[in-house]
């Protein structure tokens, strides 16, 4: 027996949601169960544009850090690619150089 979340206080048969839509919507988020399974959701307005702006925020964020971070992984394979066609005692000035100076 598998489980499944529900992501709603309130979750209710798709017949009880056709015939009391107006209470589902007032509730904010509520699931609709067919065969007791989640079937999808019924958000209201305020609800989604609150989803929508988390949603725009957080890709907001992933575009600032996206070339960046970019960036930071190039840096970093060039330098491993330095680092192994060093020898073993070149090991010590690697070990005490900041980020900036090792990825140079």
């Amino acid at each position: 027996m598998t489980t499944q979340n529900i992501y709603s206080q309130k979750a209710v048969s798709v017949t009880y949601a056709r015939s009391h839509i107006k209470e589902c919507l007032d509730n904010g988020t509520t699931a609709l169960l067919n065969n007791n399974k989640v079937t999808g959701y019924i958000v209201n307005a305020k609800t989604f544009e609150s989803m929508m702006n988390i949603l725009d925020g957080i890709t907001s964020v992933q575009n600032q850090l996206s070339p960046d971070l970019e960036s930071k992984i190039i840096r970093a394979q060039k330098a491993l690619n330095g680092i192994q066609s060093k020898s073993a005692s070149d090991y010590e000035k690697y070990k005490h150089m900041s980020d900036d100076e090792l990825f140079e």
